[in-house]
């Protein structure tokens, strides 16, 4: 897709300049692919004095590599592209202003292939809103205490997230460490195995506050120590660090000089197979003398060719008292004064919530400095240190060369705070700016919620909120560590996105891009773009269930026959997996029994529920999600109509037969409910609520099944107050399990849920969903939001019975506990906007519809 940019409203009398940055993501992300770099530009500016001016490429442009970024950096996660390594040094000043003079730079060589790109077409979707949002906290501002010094190395493992079978991960590191008396002393290290002196070192305690760090005793006698380490890697590039005290005489040399560079030596990157043949069989610690020379040597580390790791250094860091209190407004212009702030000074800045954001930072008295961001929704324990993880390291750093720095990245940044950390700085900072921008897709808020119970009221407004963060070019899972578009997310989200903004445009560019999703098997990828052979058995049949949903919420007919024939491939493969078995039930160890190894899970079910619920075999839930895909994929076929009509009759058979074999196979008569499993070894709500869901309980059986689950379902959580014992469901799949409550009738259960689960997470002081109870992962995870959808559903009452005919709306109120709601529900026309109340014994409903929709009942159930 390409952008129009009308650029009248920049251009000013006389000589103007158009200066790209150009940005390519040349590894493998949960957003993007690899393909061929470039530039291309077409248009032209006319005036009536002057000639047309022509924009097209290559014409007369001219590039040249930026050389203020390392070329090679660390993932900023394992999801996403690189982390910046800003060199302002390698920065040409000036080069975005009219008078540069480029005639240095070469002009642009034109490609052989342009066709690599794919037909090109307009932007679908708006752009990013861009609004300026502003810090609501700053946590602190803390001078930084130097207290030990640091020794590092780093391995670069350029394919670690491509390829897992043919390389060794394993490094090897020695060193020697003078000391001039004989003393013992701790020691910081990360990851990997220690010996000193052809002791091993025991594993050390890992530090409370001070992050990925473990601290370990070493004894060191008087005179050179030979110190030799292992560990292996956990990122495409290894950063390895050694803490060692100051005051103590310590030296480090990797050939024994007091007054020597080298520093380190290590084993090079070496292959599965060079490892196994010529470093496996040997014992470990190597002796000091060994050279290695079967592997080619050591690798030798001088002490200028350190790591660059910002999120382990801020981890690292040790902080004094505050000397001075800010807030957000104060910060804007305010001196740092050396005098304060001798070895620095770290700032922890609160934006109130997750967000995706471009920071922008404006600085002076930085020539010389190191500047460290890192980006996060988490903090240790003492509140003042970012919580890194290793796979997602989530920082940037900056090397000022020139007394003005004026940065932000090229890609946007989640996080909710903002650690920024002034290192080696030379005379007072003075902050000019620190401003943040929004990088999401811009939304009109017009659902509305309200009612008698405030919980559930705030519920459904951290639901929004969380929407509102999660969709930028896509709807992507969290702005944190993968901005990944994920099926079962997608959809989940996109019924938030009905009850809160009303948005279709997005939807619709998430399902061109799953169309065109398919791995080699034919399934849905379980995200997407990515080249990675991700995929999840059950979020692919879920896809199928997301085109209906669409289509019954737009009309939008097209997307679906487009998209028509990778919907049928996608279910085939699906086929196949039933047709094993005489009663078409999908088996959930097909991996195991087909002796192939699937790289992102075979069936996920729900992986909330812990040790609750059966996954092996031929599953209930695993085969209600094809027979709930069958019944979509049928009616989208009497959409589409023509030949699709012929492939309607097949999936119609299939269904049928399916719709038999599950109760057949998994309603346990004597205990009232559907089982997971053939053996019937548990008996989770989530069986029954899927078999329910999909039609297949028969009415018979409604009243105990209703008994079972209100029972199983008493609460979020194992031991019925927070989950340290485990829950009962995770926040994501509770989508699933509200649906089939309230297909039940079972509105208390639904509404306890949500108070319980959502309403804990409200009181852990979180403003947006978090990825699960637990709070470890995402603090912003869409696909915890659904209660927003079902309570503007369901309490509010805005049904749509005639779906994809919207004009016809049922005002239909499912609740339990709540006495009054009102709120609006987006419509193509406008807002179905209703309020109501109980007077005595009766609901006492007033609606107000757009222009040409009718509201055909009004009561409650």
């Amino acid at each position: 897709m390409f952008d129009t940019v009308d650029i009248a409203p920049w251009l000013r009398r006389g000589r103007n300049v158009i200066a790209v940055a150009v940005n390519s993501i040349q590894h493998k992300t949960f957003k993007s692919m690899a393909t061929q770099a470039g530039f291309i530009a077409w248009g032209e500016v006319t005036s009536a004095a002057d000639a047309a001016v022509s924009l097209a490429t290559p014409g007369a442009w001219r590039g040249i590599p930026d050389a203020a970024l390392a070329r090679y950096t660390g993932k900023f996660s394992f999801a996403l592209s690189a982390s910046e390594l800003f060199d302002q040094a390698g920065e040409e000043p000036g080069w975005r202003d009219v008078d540069f003079d480029d005639g240095h730079w070469p002009p642009v060589v034109p490609l052989a292939d342009p066709s690599a790109w794919g037909t090109r077409e307009p932007r679908s979707i708006p752009y990013m809103a861009k609004e300026s949002i502003a810090l609501e906290q700053v946590r602190h501002v803390r001078p930084l205490v130097v207290a030990e010094d640091w020794y590092s190395f780093t391995v670069p493992f350029p394919a670690f997230f491509e390829d897992q079978k043919s390389l060794s991960k394993w490094v090897a590191f020695a060193t020697w460490i003078h000391s001039p008396v004989e003393q013992e002393t701790a020691v910081g290290v990360f990851w990997g195995e220690y010996w000193v002196n052809g002791e091993p070192v025991p594993d050390g305690v890992v530090c409370a506050e001070r992050n990925q760090r473990i601290t370990q005793r070493w004894r060191l006698r008087q005179g050179w120590n030979h110190v030799f380490g292992t560990v292996r890697a956990y990122h495409d590039i290894l950063d390895q660090y050694l803490a060692l005290p100051r005051g103590k005489g310590l030296c480090v040399s990797a050939d024994r000089s007091l007054d020597g560079t080298r520093r380190f030596k290590r084993t090079r990157l070496l292959t599965l197979a060079e490892y196994q043949a010529n470093i496996a069989s040997k014992t470990v610690p190597f002796a000091p003398g060994d050279e290695l020379n079967e592997i080619g040597g050591w690798t030798i580390v001088d002490a200028s060719d350190c790591a660059q790791s910002p999120g382990r250094e801020m981890g690292w860091d040790q902080y004094g008292e505050p000397v001075e209190t800010f807030t957000p407004a104060a910060l804007e212009g305010h001196r740092f004064r050396q005098a304060d702030y001798p070895d620095g000074f770290s700032m922890l800045l609160d934006a109130g919530q997750t967000r995706l954001l471009f920071p922008r930072l404006v600085l002076d008295g930085v020539a010389g400095a190191t500047i460290d961001l890192c980006y996060t929704e988490h903090l240790r324990g003492d509140g003042a240190h970012s919580l890194v993880q290793h796979h997602s390291p989530c920082s940037d750093r900056l090397l000022c060369s020139r007394d003005t720095l004026d940065w932000m990245p090229r890609q946007a940044r989640g996080f909710r705070y903002l650690n920024l950390t002034v290192r080696n700085a030379k005379s007072d900072i003075i902050l000019r700016t620190l401003s943040l921008r929004s990088a999401t897709y811009p939304i009109q808020a017009r659902g509305r919620f309200a009612c008698s119970d405030p919980l559930l009221t705030a519920v459904w407004e951290m639901g929004r909120r969380t929407q509102a963060v999660t969709m930028e070019d896509a709807y992507v899972d969290c702005v944190g560590r993968e901005r990944g578009m994920y099926g079962r997310d997608t959809i989940i989200q996109y019924h938030v996105n009905l009850a809160t903004f009303g948005d279709q445009v997005l939807m619709e560019r998430c399902l061109q891009l799953f169309g065109q999703s398919p791995d080699a098997s034919g399934r849905f990828r379980a995200v997407y773009p990515n080249t990675g052979d991700y995929t999840i058995a059950d979020f692919a049949l879920n896809m199928v269930d997301g085109y209906w949903n669409y289509y019954a919420h737009s009309g939008d007919l097209e997307r679906i026959r487009q998209d028509w024939a990778a919907i049928l491939v996608n279910l085939h493969w699906f086929h196949e997996l039933s047709d094993e078995r005489k009663d078409y039930l999908l088996d959930a160890d097909w991996p195991a029994n087909r002796r192939i190894a699937a790289e992102y899970g075979g069936y996920h079910g729900d992986s909330g529920a812990t040790g609750y619920m059966s996954k092996k075999g031929p599953t209930c839930l695993f085969s209600c999600f094809y027979l709930s895909a069958l019944q979509a994929a049928s009616r989208l076929a009497t959409a589409l109509g023509g030949e699709a009509l012929a492939e309607k009759r097949r999936i119609d058979r299939r269904a049928g037969r399916l719709a038999a074999s599950i109760p057949a196979a998994f309603w346990d008569e004597e205990r009232g409910c559907f089982a997971d499993d053939l053996a019937h070894t548990t008996l989770s709500a989530h069986a029954s609520l899927l078999a329910v869901r999909a039609g297949v309980a028969k009415r018979r059986q409604v009243p105990r099944i209703r008994q079972h689950v209100s029972y199983e379902l008493r609460s979020v959580f194992r031991n019925g107050f927070d989950p340290t014992a485990g829950t009962l469901t995770s926040p994501s799949f509770a989508f699933y399990l509200f649906d089939g409550l309230y297909h039940l009738g079972l509105h208390e259960t639904a509404e306890n849920l949500m108070r319980q689960g959502w309403g804990w997470m409200l009181a852990q002081g979180l403003r947006t969903c978090a990825e699960n109870f637990t709070l470890a992962d995402s603090h912003c995870h869409a696909w915890s939001a659904s209660p927003t959808y079902y309570l503007s559903q369901n309490v509010l009452g805005v049904h749509f019975p005639e779906a994809p005919n919207l004009d016809v709306v049922e005002i239909r109120i499912k609740t339990h506990g709540v006495t009054w709601a009102e709120g609006a529900f987006p419509h193509p026309r406008g807002d179905i906007e209703v309020k109501w109340r109980r007077e005595g014994g009766r609901c006492v409903i007033e609606t107000k519809v757009p222009e040409g929709v009718c509201v055909t009942r009004q009561g409650e159930s």
